[in-house]
């Protein structure tokens, strides 16, 4: 019998949404995540600290597997492993959730929320206004490397149900890049 998937998604954790968390975002014009770490400067770590402590704890893992959840899709941002100033990184965040959801029997979606340059030029892109993902090979790259770095460190956990290799890229970029991305990774 195959298992059906009742999942939920992750937002607003490790890749910021504003209009999910105003309080988050109170005090500042930014409208994404790196607005919000270039506008708060030196004080993003800690407020992004504090905001990712308390979001998604392991609590709300019990709490979902109770309710019936069986699959949770984690948006993550290209800059997970704190390698793109002016973003701050987060893995450690998503191993506690790999190592949570294989505690409690649930399956695990990486979804790639936020591409260098955007796909997309939304806030939850990380980056509002711009969409130049398509626009550079060293974009995509990046991309595809932290897909391999994510794939080598998650590929042998029992609750990698899959990945997501790009959020909601705009329909207006070439089908032709997007397919040529999809194969590489």
């Amino acid at each position: 019998m195959k298992e059906i998937a009742r999942g939920v998604n992750l937002g607003n954790w490790l890749v910021l949404e504003r209009w999910m968390n105003e309080d988050l975002f109170k005090g500042l014009k930014a409208n994404d995540e790196t607005a919000f770490c270039l506008e708060l400067g030196d004080k993003a770590a800690a407020r992004l600290k504090a905001h990712r402590d308390s979001w998604i704890t392991l609590e709300d893992f019990k709490w979902l597997k109770n309710a019936g959840i069986n699959t949770l899709r984690i948006p993550i941002p290209h800059w997970i492993f704190g390698d793109y100033e002016p973003n701050i990184g987060c893995v450690e965040y998503l191993d506690n959730a790999v190592d949570w959801a294989n505690q409690l029997g649930l399956k695990v979606l990486i979804d790639m929320h936020c591409a260098p340059g955007s796909q997309n030029g939304e806030h939850h892109s990380g980056l509002c206004g711009v969409m130049e993902w398509h626009q550079r090979e060293e974009h995509i790259a990046r991309t595809i490397d932290v897909m391999r770095k994510l794939s080598q460190r998650y590929k042998d956990e029992p609750c990698l149900w899959g990945m997501q290799l790009l959020n909601e890229p705009a329909p207006s970029l070439p089908h032709e890049i997007l397919r040529n991305y999809y194969e590489q990774c």
